[in-house]
This record gives structure tokens, sequence and C-alpha cells, in this order.
């Protein structure tokens, strides 16, 4: 039915595909599976219309299809259910769902009778409890997700993409899910399903094509691969043998600056423990959703902690907000520099100075030469490429803007720095830098947990790292156990605390 042969995409410099192809055919869910980075996403948003190749050739049922837009793709029959969703927030559900589809009567009315008991049939299909005229941003992620895909399977195609959606969903709800697949595929619908979690691969689908570094390495039936077979490969080698559970956290020399011990954060974060010593970088990795974000923010104050602790340098941690955090002399540095790190519209200065203002003492006055005097040093020291100090901080390059806002934490010499992916949307240049500031950090005996989305970020910087895997650590990398497959393999839920059935 589907055929996709040789299709090269380059963004600027970056090769995201390279030759890659895709078959698919009806009455089969096919898999696509790949690390970060090996072009699984950018093949469906060719076949999306999302993104345009510079080359290569589609052909469905034998015939060239020319994909330039969402539009072109339906009206192939595709549909598509993205991750990050195409929900719009601000509209209902039934506005959401027959948007561009919306049952008509006589006059070109909208027959709002047939409108609302086609979205009733959904929802009841998709088993989603919630007002039809709710807007769609008071709804929980989870449900988002349900009515991304109820939204796609409307159209009615004769091919559906799903991107990573049961990332946000519950049990019961990929159940309902799976279901609901195994009857489409029964209609003879191809689906082609992206996915990390290798459980449901071997549950749910028939086929699988696995790419690496924007090429497709094999395409096989789901029953002739073993776990080990997909890790190898996605990453070009073998998983090696994972250390047991007991020794997972092997003790290092110097002094505990963060112990924490079976931490929940409800609903994503489940019994995490974990050790951070003076002058190390500790990594965080995982695949998106796993928990990495509020496990950051427990230790900041900012999610509320269900049960466990947290030791901070020997005492017992009670946060009540970030301000608290900061007093304890704990920075925090998001990659969401537009939306949890930057005031893009205040100075340069002002951005840096923040954290020393929130520090402060209630009634104690900095004078103006001394705020610009501590500006002045960070930028000098951090090498941020700036005009003016009182230029607003929206004036600086993304890499800069992201120098900006670790150099006013690091410029405090807080005891911990918590950044939660950093150097997202970072040119490499900015990237190297920040690193090479991290370390002189922990050199002079700070102590940093970084989550990261980039594995080789990871690999590169950490001392150790944690890998969190449905919202506990799966395993804990370090030393000549540190590689890239036997991080892949812990991301899968493949880990050393996975395989000996318990937490580390």
């Amino acid at each position: 039915m589907l055929e996709m042969r040789a299709i090269d995409k380059r963004f600027d410099a970056v090769v995201a595909l390279k030759g890659a192809r895709l078959n698919s055919s009806p009455g089969e869910i096919r898999a696509l599976l790949g690390s970060n980075g090996s072009g699984k996403s950018t093949m469906i948003k060719v076949l999306a219309g999302l993104v345009a190749p510079n080359g290569g050739l589609i052909l469905l049922d034998g015939k060239r299809a020319a994909i330039h837009s969402g539009v072109d793709s339906r009206k192939l029959g595709i549909a598509t259910a993205f991750q990050d969703l195409s929900l719009i927030p601000t509209m209902s559900v039934t506005e959401n769902i027959l948007l561009g589809n919306e049952p008509l009567r006589a006059g070109g009315f909208v027959d709002k009778k047939k409108a609302r008991q086609t979205i009733r049939e959904l929802l009841d299909r998709f088993h989603i409890d919630c007002d039809p005229e709710a807007y769609v941003q008071t709804l929980t992620p989870s449900t988002q997700t349900m009515l991304e895909v109820a939204k796609a399977v409307s159209l009615n195609p004769r091919m559906l993409l799903l991107d990573e959606v049961t990332a946000a969903l519950h049990y019961d709800e990929i159940q309902v899910l799976f279901q609901i697949l195994r009857e489409l595929k029964a209609q003879g619908l191809a689906i082609v399903y992206v996915t990390h979690r290798m459980k449901e691969v071997f549950e749910i689908c028939d086929t699988a094509t696995i790419m690496r570094s924007g090429e497709t390495v094999i395409d096989a039936p789901v029953p002739e691969l073993t776990l080990d077979d997909i890790v190898y490969y996605m990453t070009g080698q073998r998983p090696e043998v994972a250390a047991s559970a007991s020794e997972m956290d092997v003790a290092q020399e110097g002094e505990t600056v963060v112990d924490v011990r079976d931490l929940e954060v409800y609903p994503k974060v489940w019994g995490i423990s974990l050790k951070a010593y003076k002058g190390e970088i500790v990594g965080i990795g995982g695949l998106q959703g796993q928990g990495q974000p509020e496990f950051i923010r427990a230790l900041l104050g900012a999610e509320k902690v269900a049960t466990g602790s947290i030791d901070f340098c020997g005492r017992k941690l009670s946060l009540k907000s970030p301000a608290d955090a900061v007093r304890m002399e704990i920075g925090f540095v998001s990659g969401e520099r537009g939306r949890e790190a930057m005031f893009p519209l205040r100075t340069v200065q002002e951005n840096i100075t923040a954290g020393k203002v929130a520090k402060g003492n209630v009634g104690e006055y900095m004078t103006p030469k001394s705020l610009r005097a501590f500006a002045n040093q960070a930028v000098d020291k951090y090498n941020i490429k700036i005009g003016e100090l009182r230029d607003p901080a929206s004036s600086l390059s993304g890499g800069n803007q992201q120098k900006l806002v670790i150099a006013r934490w690091i410029a405090m010499n807080p005891v911990l720095l918590l950044l939660d992916d950093p150097t997202r949307g970072v040119d490499v240049h900015s990237r190297r830098e920040i690193h090479k500031i991290l370390r002189q950090c922990t050199d002079e005996g700070m102590t940093v947990i970084i989550s990261s989305s980039d594995n080789e970020e990871l690999l590169d910087i950490s001392d150790r790292i944690y890998v969190f895997y449905e919202g506990s650590v799966s395993d804990v990398l370090s030393g000549e156990g540190k590689t890239a497959d036997r991080l892949v393999a812990a991301m899968m839920g493949m880990g050393a605390a996975n395989q000996k059935g318990g937490d580390q």
C-alpha cells in the first residue's frame, strides 16, 4: 500500500534522513523504532505533510504520491496523532474533533444534532469521560492525548500514524487504545506506531522498522526480534550485561550533598532513590515523560512530595517553595527559557541579578553600582555576548540567553545546581561553553544534577547517570558501564533494576 524510498531530509547542516525507507500494508501494525535523533519522527512528519523531503519517492498503491501539506496527507487518507498535540487548547472538545470536518445540512449549515451524536459515539468508543463542550485546556494530559487519537480515527483514514501517543496515557487507557487498534487492523487499516516502550511493541505490533542516524537499518516481523536485537539495531552495539541492582549505586568518596530515598511525586515519580556527591555531575536520562521534570522540581520545592525523604547536606530538606530552595543555596536552570527561566523584556542586568535579589534578606538594600558590577562580572566570566547591560534579554541569541540564565545562578555559587534540559535548542558552540562552565563549577566543589533529553550530552558530561523509566530508576551508569547501548537499553526499561524486578 505505502512505500517510502530513499527519503532524504536536511535541516541546514543537520542530516535528519539519509536514504530512509518505510513500508506499510493494510491490516498491519508496524512499529517504527529508533533512539532519539534517529529520524523516525521526521519520517512521520514527511507523511503528515509537515516536512518536505529533499529527495526520495513516496508511493501509495504503486502510484507516486505528492504530499506537500497536511491537506494533501488527509486527502490521501492519512491521519496522524502526535505526541505534541495538534489540538487547540482554547477550543472545545467538539470544535477540535470536528474542525474542518463538520457534518453539514442543506444550505451549508452545521448539522448540530449529527455533530453531537458523532462526538458522543466517539467519546464512548474511546471511554473518554468529559463534557463535549469543555475547553481542551481544562482536561488532563491523558484525556487530551486520547482526544488526539480519537480525532485522527474520526477522519476514517486508510492509514493511521501514531507518534508516541501512549507516553501520557494510563494503563487502562492504553488497553482501550490497543483494543481499538486491533479493531482498526481487522478492518484493513494500515497503522504505523512510533514508541519507545518495548513491551508495547511485542504486545500490539506485527512488524518493525528500525532506524539509526537517519537511515533504515532493518525491517522484520516482531516475533523474530528480541529486545537485545532491537537495541543492537538501534545503537550498532549489543547491550552489555547490566550490573546487579545491589551494585547500581556504588558509594563514591567524598561528601554526600543530596540523598533522596523512595521519593514519590504523583502521578509521575514512583520510589526514586538517588545520591549526589560534592563536586559531582549527576545526569538524569530517560525518554520524555518518565518523571524527570517532576523529580527535579521536587528537589526545588516546586512539586509536592507525596512520600519519601530528601536530605541536603546532612539535614532533612523540607521546602514550601522555590524561594526556600534559593535561600538554601539551591539553584535551578530550565530549558524552557521563555516560560520558566528568563524575563525576555527585562534587561540583561535585571535577568542576571534576579537570583541575587531573590536570595537577599528582606529589607536589604543593593546599590545600583553593586548590581551593575555583579552583572558585568558574570558577563565577562561566562563570555556572554551582549550589546549593553540595559538591552532586553530577548535581544540575545538562544545560546547566550541560556548562558545568561546559568550565569545568574552560578555567580551566586550555590551548593547544588539543578538543570532541566538546559541546552535544548542551543547551538553546539554554546553547548560546549555551558559544559565547560559546569565542569569548572564542580571542580570548585559545586554539585550538579542535570536532566537532559540528549544522550550524547549525558554521556559526555555526567560522572554517573540515573536512567528513569516509567517514573522509577531503571539503571545507574558509571565508569566503564556508562555506554550508549546500555543507556538506550535502560531507557527502554531493560536496566538492572527492571531485570531484577525491583527498584534500586
